[in-house]
């Protein structure tokens, strides 16, 4: 569970409107395997959140950021199970070329 008493109200409102994206939008609940650990997903957030306010004054989390939180959420044999050559699978969104 999240310790809210310590955190500062910017991150506390991002975390707020991350779950609210999260909970709204099932293919990204898949994509990010949110449903796998919700509770870790979701500390994962807040430390990254935490770091990036005290660091550059902005919660925010980037893409590079989310990718390796989508990445350390699925496990690196699930990453290489769903890849096919230069394609890659984004579930039921289907596959992705890298070209």
């Amino acid at each position: 569970m999240l310790n809210t008493y310590r955190m500062s109200p910017e991150v506390l409102i991002y975390i707020q409107n991350i779950k609210k994206f999260f909970m709204e939008n099932e293919a990204n609940r898949v994509y990010f395997a949110v449903d796998r650990n919700e509770d870790v997903f979701f500390e994962y957030v807040t430390e990254l959140s935490e770091k990036n306010f005290k660091e550059f004054g902005e919660p925010a989390l980037s893409i590079e950021q989310f990718e390796s939180l989508r990445k350390k959420m699925r496990g690196t044999d699930e990453e290489n199970k769903h890849s096919i050559g230069m394609f890659i699978s984004l579930g039921d969104l289907g596959y992705v070329s890298l070209n």
